[in-house]
């Protein structure tokens, strides 16, 4: 006979409190609502304010709050988490997702998006992370996210700089699950394949070029954010209390060799 009672308590997220960079939209904003779900109160945070209030009135529950953040301002990103900590007991999750791409070669970048992505996939996320880390290290506890690419385990040639800053962030969570495991803190990256998200509509827009795809994904379809945001919920919660410094690939099987 299953245990629901078991399984709920398991995977609860009741009682904590998340923050999801990037959560206005894409796999951020269904990350928020699979937190939701399951629980948690989320603190969503992105540059655009329209798309924040929209991604609000989808969470389910009470007691979730949006803010206006661009992480790649450190003073904005001080701000923030000032603003939060005296406004929260706890922060338990922090899901670092904010970032953006640019379709082109390495050699081809400009320096304006080199420094851009530099500044929003790296440097803004690595402020976050500090102070999420330094809020998790007085109450000795939480579980951190970074949602990285499985173009940061193999880059793609036309999303370079893009594939640099992941690379980087997955040396990051090793970095930081070996400092933090002793405050009873956990760092775990998810690496997304092919998802329907925005980042991804201009080429998915393309005629004919995710009938094209789908033959490179074993399980032959592009994945949806939903998808990713329920198992990160389900990651940074207690079924998964043993796990940290590892990295999740969910992407359909798009890195395996397929059968020709």
């Amino acid at each position: 006979m299953l245990n629901t009672d078991y399984i709920h308590n398991l995977c609860s997220l009741e009682g904590r409190n998340a923050i999801v960079t990037g959560g206005n939209q894409g796999i951020g904003r269904a990350i928020a609502c699979s937190l939701a779900k399951l629980g948690a109160r989320v603190t969503i945070v992105g540059r655009n304010s329209q798309t924040l209030a929209e991604a609000l009135s989808l969470l389910e529950g009470d007691h979730h709050e949006a803010y206006t953040l661009d992480v790649s301002n450190r003073e904005e990103v001080d701000s923030f988490f000032q603003t939060y900590q005296k406004q929260h007991e706890s922060l338990d999750i922090f899901i670092n997702n904010a970032a953006y791409s640019v379709h082109a070669t390495l050699d081809e970048t400009s320096k304006k998006d080199i420094d851009g992505l530099l500044d929003t996939n790296l440097k803004g996320a690595l402020s976050c992370l500090q102070h999420a880390a330094g809020m998790m290290k007085v109450q000795k506890k939480g579980s951190i996210m970074v949602i990285t690419s499985v173009n940061g385990m193999n880059p793609h040639p036309t999303q370079a700089m893009y594939s640099v800053t992941k690379f980087a962030l997955e040396g990051a969570v090793k970095a930081l699950a070996s400092s933090l495991g002793p405050y009873n803190i956990r760092v775990n990256s998810c690496a997304p394949g092919a998802i329907d998200t925005p980042i991804n509509a201009q080429a998915f827009s393309r005629p004919g070029f995710v009938e094209e795809f789908n033959k490179k994904v074993s399980l032959r379809r592009i994945g949806s954010i939903e998808e990713i945001g329920d198992a990160i919920a389900l990651l940074v919660g207690d079924a998964f209390r043993y796990m940290t410094g590892s990295t999740v690939v969910i992407d359909g099987g798009l890195m395996l060799k397929q059968v020709p």
